[in-house]
């Protein structure tokens, strides 16, 4: 088979990184597509092999393999579909939707078409994370009790793209809840959570949070506790540890260190955190698009669709408010 060609539907910093990911693995033929003209181009100039298309239309008229959708949230379902129904296997950036009846309608119709489509849920591939759920499954800890998980941004995003993501629950905690069933073999039972705006207080007039906890319990009564948040100064910091009856274990970057010790961040964010993910994940895609075995690790809609189930639940029980405690 000849080099596949992909389309990169939106040229922003996640389609920027998948193209320069591309070109590391291939380079791969690529077409870039933005509503932004500007935009695509310099995703193209940037790139060894690429080109520019107007439209989704004008790529899947000038022909494409395969085709990463890395556009803003909102636009993901009608992108998929269109590529979905050209028979053009897809990996859509998280979420596949924001509404699970259409995350499942999409799931469907890629299933009924026979056409890969992929949930861009990269820390399957993450080494320590996959090293944690197969040691987990191997049964290392024995049963499960707690799953804790950290999730923290470095910086908060504009607020602009905030306002058009969702809320944290649906877009930065979204992994974690996708996390806590992938990296455990269980379902998710029972959802609560609470939640701050405290460095970005404008957070709170959009209904949204810059801190927020979550308690699941799990289809077999273990629980898991998670944190996110947007501000974390020593360093993009995502990490989860399962504590079972045989001991506990441990993935992420080592933090422990007294209180200023540390000078430079860990990392900046998920493009060097998940830099290792990223390439394996788009490696094992191009697997399937050329014909190969599809890899287990891949999200797909599925998972997406549980993922967004948790995150509403989270919502919900947020906005509900607490229980004060007894005066």
């Amino acid at each position: 088979m000849s080099t596949p060609v992909i389309g990169i539907v939106g040229c922003g910093d996640i389609g920027a990184m998948y193209a320069a990911h591309l070109d590391a693995l291939g380079p791969y033929p690529l077409i870039c597509v933005d509503p932004d003209a500007d935009r695509a181009a310099q995703v193209a100039e940037a790139a060894k092999t690429a080109s520019v298309a107007a439209s989704v239309r004008e790529l899947l008229e000038r022909g494409c393999d395969a085709a990463l959708v890395t556009s803003s949230t909102a636009s993901h379902p009608p992108l998929v579909e269109a590529l979905v129904t050209a028979d053009i296997p897809v990996l859509c950036e998280k979420p596949l939707a924001t509404d699970p009846r259409e995350t499942e309608r999409l799931g469907i119709l890629a299933e009924q078409r026979g056409v890969p489509l992929w949930v861009g849920f990269q820390r399957h591939f993450d080494p320590g994370f996959a090293d944690l759920r197969a040691r987990t499954a191997a049964g290392q800890l024995g049963r499960v009790h707690v799953l804790r998980m950290v999730s923290h941004d470095m910086t908060p995003p504009p607020t602009a793209r905030l306002r058009a993501s969702g809320t944290i629950f649906t877009d930065l905690m979204l992994h974690d809840f996708d996390l806590a069933r992938w990296l455990t073999g269980r379902s998710v039972a029972r959802v609560s959570a609470d939640g701050a705006a405290l460095s970005r207080p404008e957070l709170a007039e959009i209904d949204d949070y810059d801190s927020v906890t979550a308690m699941l319990r799990l289809d077999d009564g273990a629980l898991a506790v998670l944190t996110a948040g947007r501000w974390q100064p020593l360093g993009y910091d995502v990490r989860a540890e399962i504590l079972g009856e045989r001991g506990n274990l441990l993935a992420g970057p080592d933090h422990a260190q007294e209180p200023g010790e540390q000078t430079t961040p860990h990392h900046r964010g998920y493009w060097d955190r998940f830099a290792d993910a990223y390439r394996a994940q788009l490696a094992a895609f191009l697997v399937e698009v050329a014909g190969g075995p599809h890899d287990p690790a891949a999200g797909g809609w599925r998972d997406s669709h549980a993922a967004l189930v948790c995150a509403r639940a989270a919502e919900r029980s947020a906005r509900s408010g607490a229980i004060p405690t007894a005066p």
